[in-house]
Formats: C-alpha cells, structure tokens, sequence
C-alpha cells in the first residue's frame, strides 16, 4: 500500500487575481486540499481567522496527495482574462490615460 505525501503549495497573488478582495474560505479546492492561510507583510495570517485576499499576499495551501497538487496550483493561480492597459483598452482614448498600473493597485491592493 503506498502512501501519498501531503505537499505544501505557496501562490503570491497578483493583482489581476480573481481572488482578490474575496475571503480565503470561500475558494473552492480539490477533494483533500485545504487553505492554511496566507502571509501578508511578513505575518502568518490563519484561515481560520476569514481573511480576505489582497495582491502580494500569498496563500499557503496543502494537499493531502503530491498528485493533486498541480491541479491545486493552478486553482489558485487564476486570474482575470483580460488585462487592461492603456494600450489596450476599451476605454475612450481620452480616458486612457486614467487606466494605469496604480490603478489596478488601488481596485485589489490593501490600503
């Protein structure tokens, strides 16, 4: 009988995530894969403790079994389809100048 290895997964969150501004708990995980919570600033933060997710926080996630990791991975690595920059945009080229990378910062970032 083999035994699988549980193994620890750590995913930075960038700021076109889809988790972003959503709590850690509410992400949908793999059968035997669980959120342990995530690092912010240098500091464990704990799931248990319902933290919502912000660009450059990390989460630490494991699963049960080394094979199901990669699918967990990827799980947490989404992001939004579609980038938006003022080079390519569908906002008026006027307005173009308003969609900066600050921008993006200042939709997901914490303050």
């Amino acid at each position: 009988m083999s035994v699988a290895k549980p193994r620890l997964i750590q995913i930075p969150i960038q700021f076109n995530s889809i988790y972003c501004g959503i709590a850690l708990n509410s992400i949908e995980l793999p059968h035997s894969c669980y959120c342990l919570g995530l690092t912010r600033d240098n500091k464990l933060i704990l799931a248990s403790d319902r933290p919502k997710i912000y660009c450059e926080d990390t989460i630490l996630a494991v699963a049960l079994n080394s094979a199901i990791a990669p699918e967990l991975a990827s799980i947490l690595k989404k992001t939004h389809p579609v980038l938006w920059t003022a080079f390519r945009s569908h906002f008026p080229r006027s307005e173009a100048h308003l969609v900066t990378d600050d921008f993006f910062t200042e939709l997901c970032c914490k303050d």
